[in-house]
């Protein structure tokens, strides 16, 4: 499984949209009751013009809709630097740290 990136123009980000997004994810990451590894991150571009929500591996296929609806692309997994937990599970923050320490 891959990571999947959601690119919000600084304009989309101004609107609310994070939040509207987030909200749909916390939606399925409560209706599946919180699955070990769901997690979202975020962090702006290096440039400042873009936010960009990155989702991990476990959280796929509990979100594919919302990742087809905002045409998530699939990654490598991202640099951690800048990068903050949005929602999900906190562990899914630690294995994201961890990965790059080996």
């Amino acid at each position: 499984m891959s990571w999947h990136r959601i690119t919000l123009s600084r304009q989309e980000y101004e609107s609310g949209e994070a939040h509207v997004l987030m909200g749909a994810f916390r939606a399925a990451y409560i209706a599946r009751n919180g699955p070990a590894g769901m997690s979202m991150f975020g962090g702006w571009s290096d440039d400042g013009t873009a936010f960009l929500v990155y989702t991990t591996p476990g959280s796929v296929r509990h979100i594919t809709p919302l990742l087809d609806a905002y045409s998530a692309r699939q990654i490598a997994m991202p640099d951690p630097s800048g990068l903050s937990l949005i929602y999900g599970d906190e562990s899914g923050f630690s294995s994201f740290a961890i990965g790059f320490e080996a």
